[in-house]
């Protein structure tokens, strides 16, 4: 049996969990370049597959229909918004994904952001590069108010790490959650409401039809002036159009985007702003988080291949 991966890392840095599956008797291919595979060549080498590490490679219905052999498919990560779930069920198709593998190194992320911004790190940094010696006046973050759009694992987990450091929490989320509200002092509050509160805008939300826009120029309307808006969830879920706008029109001081709606990024004028701090999907990428969701992808694969229930399934 044939196992592909089209995630960018999985066996190259954390090699445990690709070099087990060969030793279950299976062949793994590993993905053939460092960043995401497109459709068209995706689709020219699914052919073969019986199970798919996939990556942010696009899973949709052409693809699984020219992988006839194919039986599982496992989520490098959590979201599954771009894998065409119930077209795999019927086609027999396990889709798996690996749920909170990387929470700590996307709230810690999203903290280091927060104080880049606050402490204007960035444009520090270059004014030394350019030969400058002059004080980037900040501010810090004890006192202010942090509003997180999502309290999925990653959500929570920022929470407590900002409560810790003295930051005041409000949060919005689809789903009620009074008890860890109340346990972490945090409040629950209508996402206009949040906007207008919230010092450092924090959104942690998968891209699906419902978060898609979500926060267009309406929502950056409202934001507290001054505010600084960082997306570790998914691309699309912020109007960037809207968000430049916001930017340049000095609505808000800041913004930090670890995703954008094109990865990698062409011709988007975010990229011209000093005020904004945009890196490479990486919110993911420790050491500690790409061991753990290597090896709980691979034990997914693993499972289905076997004919046995994988640890977390999806589409079942």
């Amino acid at each position: 049996m044939l196992i592909r991966s089209f995630s960018p890392t999985f066996g190259k840095i954390a090699t445990e969990p690709a070099q087990w599956l060969r030793d279950q008797g299976w062949q793994v291919e590993l993905c053939p370049q460092d960043h995401p595979v497109d459709q068209a060549t995706a689709r020219d080498l699914v052919g073969d597959c019986d199970g798919l590490v996939c990556g942010m490679t696009p899973i949709d219905r052409q693809m699984l229909l020219a992988a006839p052999r194919l039986k599982v498919v496992s989520m490098h990560g959590t979201g599954t918004g771009h894998i065409d779930l119930e077209f795999a069920r019927q086609r027999g198709v396990v889709v798996c994904n690996v749920p909170g593998g990387n929470q700590r190194a996307v709230a810690e992320l999203a903290l280091g952001l927060i104080l880049c911004l606050a402490r204007g790190i960035p444009q520090a940094r270059q004014q030394v590069l350019e030969g400058g010696w002059s004080p980037v006046i900040g501010c810090e973050i004890k006192g202010k108010t942090l509003g997180i759009l999502g309290l999925g694992k990653i959500g929570r987990e920022l929470a407590r790490m900002a409560r810790a450091l003295g930051m005041e929490v409000v949060a919005y989320n689809r789903t009620p959650l009074p008890e860890f509200a109340a346990q972490l002092g945090l409040a629950l509050v209508p996402l206009d409401e949040l906007l207008a509160k919230a010092d450092f805008i924090s959104l942690h939300l998968p891209g699906t039809p419902e978060t898609m826009g979500l926060i267009g120029k309406r929502e950056l309307a409202l934001a507290k002036p001054g505010a600084y808006l960082l997306n570790l969830g998914r691309g699309g879920v912020v109007d960037e159009a809207a968000l430049y706008q916001a930017l340049t029109q000095g609505r808000l001081a800041g913004a930090a985007l670890d995703v954008l709606a094109q990865e990698p990024p062409q011709d988007n004028p975010l990229l011209e702003l000093p005020q904004v701090i945009v890196v490479p999907h990486i919110g993911g990428y420790t050491m500690e988080s790409l061991n753990q969701v290597g090896w709980t992808c691979a034990r997914n694969i693993a499972a289905v291949l076997k004919g046995e229930k994988p640890p977390y399934p999806v589409n079942l």
